[in-house]
Formats: structure tokens, sequence, C-alpha cells
């Protein structure tokens, strides 16, 4: 397997695929098994490695949160309706006439 640095698009197939995956046997035990090394939090003490460990448990649950949000495109804008067709669209008034141009 390659690594790489450079963005790659991600498809509706692999949707589809990653999706497919995570309901196998398998699929099913890899987000548990990740959340097991989960960092544990500090309840006390130097205020900075409590602050330092908060944000490797932030870290690890965005990480995993991306990886669910990988199964589902994000949703498209709405589209914008109008309530009167266009002056100009002659299609939709169907009244016989067609504008100049």
């Amino acid at each position: 397997m390659e690594i790489t640095d450079t963005l790659m698009p991600w498809s509706s197939d692999d949707e589809l695929r990653w999706n497919s995956f995570l309901l196998t046997e398998t699929g099913k035990r890899l987000l548990p098994k990740l959340a097991e090394k989960f960092p544990t939090l500090l309840d006390g003490g130097d205020v900075n490695r409590v602050l330092i460990r908060s944000g490797e448990v932030r870290g690890f649950q965005l990480a995993i949160s991306s990886m669910l949000e990988l199964t589902h495109s994000p949703p498209l804008p709405a589209k914008q309706i109008e309530n009167y067709p266009s002056l100009t669209d002659d299609e939709s008034h169907n009244d016989g006439q067609i504008t100049q141009q």
C-alpha cells in the first residue's frame, strides 16, 4: 500500500466499499478495536499535561469521526426555489409568445 501526501478524490464507489467493509464482521470490530487505544484522560496534576492529553483525546475522536463520515457524502447545497419563473424563460410561461433576444 502506497501512502502519499497528495489529496486523492473520494468517490461514491469508495463510500459504498468503505460502508460495506464496516458492515462486515471485521469492520464491526475495527472502530471498537481502535477505541481500545484511546488515550486516557488525566484527572489532576500538571495543567499542561492535562491539556496535552485532552488534545490527544480530541484528535483521536476527530479521526474516528472522519472515518465514519467517509461512508456518506456531505449533503448537497439546497437548490434555490424561485416563486416565479424568469420573464425570459419561454418554456415555463407556455403562452405561445417568444421573447426577443
